[in-house]
């Protein structure tokens, strides 16, 4: 069962408490009760639906890749002659997103980079790979945003 399959709407409520959680993914449902006003049980009432209809599918560490070293981002368009291009893409370590696209290309994806010689080497890797008709590479200039989790205002409901 998902949310969507009640035909409920999320309610101010239910955005307040997945929000928190998306602030804080160790927060207890009183600190996202003193947090947001609703009531512990109810928090956690919300978080176990939630949880239960998948919307919540397990929690992550959220890493800054830039303290990490990795101070290059790239986006990738690809169009591939066959998926066997996309899959060596996929296990690619520095390739941290990837999806498949409508458009001229097939795919796009993001890559994070230790400096401009490890980004080369994986254009490189795909520029002489059979399978790989074209690439695109955009360097990153400024990340203005990346990876925050939000609910849509205007979402389905």
């Amino acid at each position: 069962m998902t949310l969507t399959d009640t035909d409920e709407p999320l309610s101010d409520d239910d955005r307040a408490v997945l929000d928190a959680r998306i602030r804080d993914a160790q927060a207890d449902a009183e600190a996202i009760a003193v947090e947001t006003g609703i009531a512990a049980d109810r928090v956690e009432a919300k978080l176990d639906r939630f949880e239960d209809a998948g919307v919540i599918d397990g929690y992550t560490a959220r890493l800054d890749y830039g303290a990490l070293g990795y101070d290059v981002t790239a986006l990738f368009r690809v169009s591939v002659a066959d998926e066997s291009a996309l899959d060596r893409l996929r296990d690619q370590s520095r390739v941290v997103a990837l999806y498949a696209v409508t458009g001229g290309d097939d795919a796009v994806a993001i890559g994070k980079f230790e400096d401009t010689d490890a980004l080369n080497a994986v254009a490189t890797e795909l520029l002489t790979d059979d399978a790989v008709r074209s690439l695109t590479v955009t360097v990153v200039r400024d990340v203005l945003r990346e990876f925050e989790p939000t609910i849509p205002d205007d979402g389905p409901s």
